[in-house]
Parts: C-alpha cells; structure tokens; sequence
C-alpha cells in the first residue's frame, strides 16, 4: 500500500479566513473516496488557528494499493477539479507518497 500526504499552506479568499477556506477545501477533498474508486482511505485535517502561521493549514493523507493507483487518483477528473480550486488559494504544497 502506499500512503499520500500532502501538506498545502492556504491564504484567505477575500470572503474566508486561511482556516475557513481549509474547511471549505477540506470538505471537498472528502467528497472524492465516493466519486474515485483508487482511494482505499482517506482522511483530511485543518491545523488550529492558534497554529503559527507559517505552519501548513491543511494536510491530505490518502491510502492506495499501488503507486499506479495514486498516479491514477492524480489525474482523475474529480481530483483535478479540487486541484484547480486548491490551485488558487495555496502558499506551498508539499507531499511524501510512502509503502506501508
């Protein structure tokens, strides 16, 4: 199995905190293990907005069979659509796919 982690940092929108738009974002990552069949597990997490702000504000961890399975999830329609709109409000992104 190969574990996903992404740590992306978020700014606010304009209308949403850096906090709320990572809920928001949150929220629609969720929505993928119903909509893309590669994803084992997934689990979604916003940092406090005590946290230091140079800290990440939201971070993805996502269970796959395979490495193909995860190179599959990436290109997914679904997930490029969240990409897109994570895409317009993120400082940073880091990731580490690793077996378990």
């Amino acid at each position: 199995m190969i574990r996903h982690v992404v740590m992306f940092g978020i700014r606010g929108n304009g209308e949403l905190s850096p906090t709320e738009e990572a809920r928001r974002l949150g929220d629609k990552l969720m929505e993928l293990p119903a909509q893309i069949p590669y994803i084992k597990k997934m689990e979604v997490g916003v940092n406090s907005e005590l946290a230091p702000v140079e800290n990440a504000q939201l971070v993805l961890i996502a269970d796959f069979d395979s490495i193909e399975d995860c190179a599959m999830y990436s290109i997914h329609p679904a997930h490029m659509a969240v990409a897109e709109e994570i895409g317009k409000v993120k400082t940073s992104r880091s990731c580490v796919d690793y077996e378990i």
